[in-house]
């Protein structure tokens, strides 16, 4: 069961499931495009996926297994576009739900709204985590090298 679904009443899943768009994709396969505003919100209920975030001076880049997690929530919910690319390292199965068919599920149904605030969570935390991971190998990199940035002269 993927992480939207897994605190959701059974009602709630039938509505979705109703909805659903199952397919496998190979990998290569853009997700979710940065700065682009995701047509459906995809759950990955197999394979791994790169996730790429543009940073200062280049992008940072997160392999990441991703079996159950959704993407695209908080573009879905909010309007805002995506800061990041989700491309599938392997061939992935994925679920689709339509972001207008989404919507009006949520209008309907408020009650999904602690559904959505844990994926949301989740996704802070994985957050958090790449932040953590990057830091200690930031450190390491300016222990050994004096550097961790090339600037250009």
């Amino acid at each position: 069961m993927n992480e939207l679904y897994a605190v959701l009443s059974p009602e709630l899943r039938m509505e979705l499931a109703k909805h659903e768009q199952s397919m496998t994709v190979p990998a290569g396969t853009r997700l979710i495009t940065r700065g682009v505003l995701p047509e459906q919100l995809v759950i990955v209920n197999s394979g791994k996926v790169q996730i790429t975030v543009d940073c200062v001076r280049n992008s940072a880049v997160l392999d990441v297994p991703a079996n159950g997690k959704v993407f695209g929530m908080r573009a879905v919910i909010s309007g805002e576009l995506p800061e990041a690319d989700i491309i599938s390292k392997e061939n992935c199965r994925i679920t689709l739900i339509s972001r207008n068919v989404f919507l009006e599920i949520v209008r309907q149904y408020p009650q999904i709204y602690f559904a959505i605030a844990k994926v949301l969570s989740n996704d802070l935390v994985m957050a958090q985590r790449f932040l953590k991971t990057s830091s200690r190998r930031s450190r390491a990199m300016r222990s050994t090298t004096g550097s961790l940035l090339s600037w250009p002269q």
